[in-house]
Order: C-alpha cells, then sequence, then structure tokens
C-alpha cells in the first residue's frame, strides 16, 4: 500500500505512466495532473558511487515508446566554430548579415536579435565598452570559442530555474584540473574571457567548472549548420552503453527525444552511446577517455567478438587457416594477437600495417561503384566481411549504386543484387552491434526495400506470376524504415526519407492486398 499523492489515503493504484506516484481516485490523479506531469516519466534518477546519478526504468517501456522530451538549458555555437548567427546559429554569409547595432555580433536579420539566447552576452559586450568586429568568415573563429561558456556563465540572468540544474550537472573539474586539455581550455577560454570582455565578475575556477560542465555534458545538435552544442538536464544522467537501450532525436526546435528501439524491461538502465558506436573497440576507448574521462565496461567492451561479429578481426596470417585473429588479451589491444582457430601469434605491427594502408586507402579513395568494389576484392585477403573497414566500403557502395529511383531502374542486375546483398548484411551487422542508430538503420532500410521493390518489378515484367516472397520482404524492410525513422523532423533528409516510406508503405500493403 502507498499514499495518495493528493489526500495522503492509503492505495495500491499507481500511474500507469511513471509506476511512481500513487493515487486513490481517478480525480485525486486528474487534480494533482499540472502539478505531476513534468516528472511524469517511466524512469527513475538513482544514484551510487560508481555511476553518479543515473535513470532505471521504473516499468516495461514498449519498442518505440518516447521516455523523455526535453529542452535544452543552455545552447550555443560549438567551441570550434566559424562565424555563426547568435541567435539561429546557422551559419551566416559574409555578404548576407547585420551586425547587432548594441554589441556588434554577426545576425541572420533582425528577427534573431529578439531570441533569448543573445541578450545575456550582448550585455555582457557592451560592458566592455567596444563592440565585436568579426570580419573573416571562412573557417573557425577565435571569438566563438568562449560563446558557449560564456551562455552558461550568464545562465544565472537568463534562466534562474535553469541554471539551478546546470550546477548539479557534473564538470569532473577535479579530474579534468592539470590535463593537457584542462590547460589548453585554460589558455584558450579561461584566461580570454576575463580579458576580451573586460571583467573580473567570473573566477578561473567559475569559468573551467562551466567549461567541464559544456564538454561532458554537451550533445551536438543538428537542427542547424554547422550542428550546435546543446546542454540537458535529464538526458544528462544516461549512462553510457556502446550498446544502448535508448535512441535520440531531435524535433526541429532543437529539443532532445529519447526513445526505446526496443522494449526495456523494469529495472534496465537506461544508456545512451557518448562516443560513435561505429567505431572499433580501441577507438570508442579512447574517444571516452579523452572527452569524458573515463573507460567504458559495457557488454559489447567486454565481448573481444564484438557479439560475434568479429567487427575488429582480421583473417589469420596463414593463408591455410580460415580463423581470425583478436588480441590475446581483452585489455591490450596493442599487445600481440592469436588465432582463435590455429593459436597462431603475431605482433600488433603486423596488423598496424594492414589497418593503416586500408584506412589510406579509403580516405584517398575516388568514391566510384567500381573502386569501391576493388577495395572490397582486394581487401578480403586480409579482413572479414563483416570488418569495420569492410562495413564502412559497403556502406558507401550500398548509398553509390543507383541514388535514386531513376537511376534503380536502370542500374544492371548485377549491381542491383550488390546493393541488396549488402544492405541486407549491414542492417543484420548494426542491429546486433548499433541498434540505437537509428537514422543509419532507417536509411539502410529503406535503401534495401527500394531495391527489393526494384528487383520484383523486374521478375514480374518476366513472368506472370508475382514473387509475393520479395514483395513481403520489400514491406518488412519499408516498415522497419518507418520505425526507425518515426522521430526525425523533415528538416533533415531522414525527414523526408520518412514521408517517402510511409507512402511505399501503403502502397505495398495495397498491392499485398490485392495479389
Amino acid at each position: 500500500m502507498n499514499s495518495c499523492n493528493v489526500c495522503a489515503a492509503q492505495t495500491k493504484n499507481k500511474c500507469s505512466n511513471c509506476n511512481q506516484v500513487s493515487y486513490c481516485s481517478v480525480q485525486h490523479q486528474k487534480q494533482d495532473w499540472r502539478q505531476h506531469k513534468a516528472n511524469c516519466h517511466p524512469f527513475k534518477i538513482a544514484e551510487n558511487e560508481l555511476l553518479g546519478r543515473h535513470l532505471i526504468a521504473t516499468r516495461n517501456i514498449k519498442p518505440y515508446e518516447i521516455i523523455l522530451k526535453e529542452a535544452p538549458l543552455v545552447r550555443g555555437p560549438a567551441q570550434i566554430s566559424a562565424p555563426v548567427c547568435l541567435g539561429c546559429l546557422n551559419s551566416i554569409e559574409p555578404t548576407d548579415y547585420i551586425k547587432c547595432e548594441m554589441c556588434g555580433w554577426p545576425l541572420c536579420g533582425k528577427e534573431c536579435k529578439s531570441l533569448d539566447e543573445h541578450k545575456a552576452e550582448c550585455r555582457l559586450t557592451q560592458g566592455r565598452g567596444q563592440k565585436v568586429n568579426v570580419e573573416e568568415f571562412n573557417g573557425p573563429h577565435p571569438l566563438y570559442t568562449c560563446v558557449t561558456t560564456v551562455r552558461c556563465l550568464l545562465i544565472g540572468e537568463t534562466s534562474p530555474a535553469n541554471a539551478e540544474k546546470f550546477q548539479q550537472l557534473e564538470s569532473l573539474e577535479d579530474t579534468r584540473r592539470g590535463s593537457n586539455q584542462w590547460k589548453a581550455d585554460l589558455a584558450s577560454i579561461g584566461h580570454f574571457i576575463p580579458k576580451f570582455f573586460k571583467t573580473s565578475r567570473f573566477s578561473e575556477e567559475e569559468i573551467m567548472r562551466a567549461i567541464g560542465t559544456l564538454q561532458v555534458n554537451g550533445h551536438e545538435i543538428p537542427t542547424s549548420d554547422p550542428p550546435h552544442v546543446a546542454v540537458f538536464y535529464v538526458a544528462s544522467f544516461t549512462e553510457n552503453s556502446c550498446l544502448p537501450n535508448l535512441a535520440k532525436s531531435f524535433n526541429k526546435n532543437g529539443h532532445c527525444i529519447l526513445w526505446a528501439p526496443k522494449a526495456i524491461q523494469k529495472n534496465e538502465h537506461l544508456s545512451i552511446c557518448y562516443s560513435d558506436a561505429l567505431l572499433p573497440r580501441p577507438s570508442r576507448q579512447h574517444h571516452l577517455k579523452q572527452t569524458k574521462l573515463f573507460k567504458c565496461a559495457c557488454v559489447r567492451c567486454q565481448d573481444i567478438t564484438d557479439l560475434g561479429t568479429y567487427y575488429s578481426a582480421i583473417k589469420c596470417e596463414d593463408s591455410q587457416c580460415v580463423g581470425l585473429m583478436l588480441p590475446t588479451k581483452l585489455e591490450d589491444w596493442n599487445g600481440t594477437w592469436s588465432c582463435g582457430s590455429c593459436k597462431k601469434i603475431v605482433q600488433k605491427s603486423y596488423l598496424d600495417r594492414i589497418l593503416e594502408r586500408a584506412s589510406k586507402d579509403i580516405q584517398n579513395m575516388d568514391k566510384s561503384v567500381d573502386n569501391a568494389i576493388k577495395f572490397l576484392n582486394h581487401y578480403e585477403k586480409w579482413l572479414p566481411s563483416q570488418h569495420f573497414h569492410m562495413s564502412e566500403v559497403k556502406m558507401l557502395l550500398v548509398q553509390l549504386i543507383a541514388k535514386d529511383v531513376q537511376a534503380l531502374m536502370v542500374v544492371p542486375d548485377d549491381k542491383l543484387n550488390l546493393k541488396i546483398i549488402y544492405a541486407r548484411e549491414l542492417i543484420d551487422l548494426y542491429e546486433k552491434i548499433t541498434p540505437c542508430e537509428v537514422r543509419m538503420l532507417g536509411m539502410l532500410c529503406f535503401e534495401l526495400h527500394s531495391a527489393i521493390a526494384e528487383s520484383t518489378r523486374r521478375i514480374s515484367l518476366q513472368t506472370s506470376l508475382s514473387p509475393r516472397e520479395l514483395l513481403e520482404e520489400s514491406l518488412l524492410y519499408v516498415d522497419k524504415c518507418v520505425n526507425y525513422l518515426q522521430y526525425e523532423s523533415d528538416i533533415f533528409i531522414e525527414g523526408h526519407i520518412l514521408k517517402q516510406a510511409k507512402i511505399n508503405r501503403d502502397a505495398l500493403r495495397m498491392v499485398m492486398r490485392i495479389s
């Protein structure tokens, strides 16, 4: 029994969405909704010494269910940024912008001047007694290095409620202090802000904590061009996993949407990937160590085979052996590697030569179908089919073969079949190791659906029989596409693909009913 949140009467009834607050009646639940709404989520915030604050599901979460929609506490340009409008954060053309008459910062137009985001730094800039003068628009501009940190420092003026939440977020200042990154930030931002703005109102500690909070909790937001950075409150408590259970999408206002591509069980920890899930384990670990100052111990990072995909393995040095080579020890990827079949051992330098050459060949490749096929044929001597370099080139190939419907209708059969084979392989691989990379998976599913539909059309022209199995497979993947992309805004290419996928899905369903 629990106490009703309104009258304290004993009751067994709980809010069905969050499973945390109790009510003795529907009337009391409705009465309390205005107060409870902001905190009604299917998770709770927990805390321990190892993870700090983290999120735990308070009930079973269904596939495709949204668990959180959240506006940012603060947002601003990336630390390395060409000049952008300080209102909308989009890039500005050297010949098409205005200067704020109060502070001199470039803006798209008068409508951006009135946005709240710009007001605080505008007042701070006015206090220096001299307007900002930005004249170089090509490439990163040093003035923009400090803008978002300044916004974090001034958040108390723009939103006291957000300031209180921002102060609760982890900065890792004690861990960061003295590191090379900390020293670089101190020189480029910590010393620059007081000097440029001619103010002593911010202490060095305040500035460096703001920088740390921004770097530890910042998200890249693709709703502007170039992408900007934003800090969220509740979303910052999701823990890292290279095999996460939450996908992250953004609406056109830059608000974060966290949702579950697959079912999540009650009491599971909620996670996103802080790194790039497509990277191999050593690269992910290096990135996390450099940017978030911790080592990942998720289930994927603890499996040397990458969940049985051998995403980082190489073929045995002995050409007569069909085995695959991986590090002898999970924690020592720079040590010796051994074959799982014949137990042959090689030094790290052997595979470094292969991987460095493959990486350079990809970077220098003239991106064409023929060159991609040549790469795959050449490197299959050393790399298994699901290796991250092979997968990268297969992804390129899927995208290059018939980029639109018109090209798809005339592409040769062998190339069409290759597109289908590689798209199937990639979807199977990435659904295992990166199941929350929904934009990539959605696009791949649409590519495969389209290719199968074209193959079906060609078969239908050659026979009076309807290839129903192919139609069902095409429908399967367009359904998957819609599910993966359902929360993507139409300001993104994925949002436009979603619209087309829904049209194609409805048309296919009609065909299936008729046939």
